[in-house]
């Protein structure tokens, strides 16, 4: 009897491994760059040195933000 269940069990071991369930990432859309608005020298004449600094550290940051974003985005399209 116990020769029998150890064959039953031998030849049944593909149908005791669980099927697993794999999950595809399906690409994402990378969605369009915002307009910026861009201004001339004229434009910004007013501002003093220091809050003009703070603007372009401001627009270069969120520049490259969205180049890491766009890059995360990226990688879901490849296989």
């Amino acid at each position: 009897m116990v020769r029998v269940a150890l064959l039953a069990l031998l030849l049944s071991g593909c149908a005791l491994i669980p099927e697993r369930t794999v999950y595809l990432q399906e690409p994402l859309p990378v969605p369009e760059r915002p307009l910026l608005p861009t201004w001339t020298a004229d434009d910004v004449q007013c501002l003093d040195t220091r809050t003009y600094a703070d603007m372009a550290e401001r627009d270069a940051a969120l520049r490259a933000h969205i180049e890491r974003l766009e890059r995360i985005i990226e990688t879901t399209h490849e296989h």
